[in-house]
């Protein structure tokens, strides 16, 4: 059985605001990843504890946390005991994640957007100012502009990975960070 956010933080139910906010900063130092470099079950831990704190800090999800025992809207256990419908961490406020599946993505996110929409627009324009007199312009004149390009890196040729590896692309959002999950005729995105 998982543990719940209280023993997580190593408090009681009836804890105060205050003695959260004591147990969190207390276990926070403790596995923060600076303080435990390259201990990965310190860093899990710390995400943990921070997930705790998230839920515990706040009255409203800490009521809901109490009252369902899960803090994704879904009473927790339940499945066998009848349809629920689980929320996650659901954030009603984008709705471009909410019909990105179903109209190709709302100003470039969503689904189908995802990253692209933030790269730079391959072959945009270089734009470079030249100051030259009324004279110069009217004979002519050449004038030698230094440009600024961005070019790939020599070692890793702009992937990022290590000399002799390739970069893995992730399982989970196959490179675009972000998961997608159709649900009918919607997809529901998260980061």
């Amino acid at each position: 059985m998982p543990k719940s956010l209280y023993d997580t933080l190593g408090v009681s139910k009836t804890a105060s605001a205050d003695e959260i906010k004591k147990a969190y900063r207390k276990l926070a130092r403790q596995y923060h990843p600076d303080a435990n470099p390259g201990d990965a079950a310190a860093e899990e831990r710390f995400k943990e504890v921070q997930q705790a704190y998230d839920v515990l800090s706040d009255p409203e999800k800490r009521k809901a946390y109490d009252r369902f025992g899960s803090t994704n809207g879904r009473v927790a256990g339940a499945g066998a005991a009848g349809p629920t419908v689980d929320l996650g961490d659901f954030d009603l406020s984008d709705f471009g994640d909410l019909f990105g599946g179903l109209f190709g993505g709302l100003g470039g996110r969503g689904a189908r957007g995802g990253a692209r929409a933030r790269q730079p627009v391959r072959g945009a324009d270089v734009e470079a100012q030249v100051h030259l007199s009324f004279e110069d312009s009217l004979r002519g004149a050449e004038a030698k502009v230094p440009v600024e390009l961005t070019v790939a890196c020599s070692e890793c040729g702009g992937t990022g990975a290590q000399p002799g590896t390739a970069p893995v692309i992730c399982p989970e959002c196959n490179g675009r960070g972000v998961k997608a999950e159709s649900q009918g005729l919607f997809a529901l995105s998260q980061p």
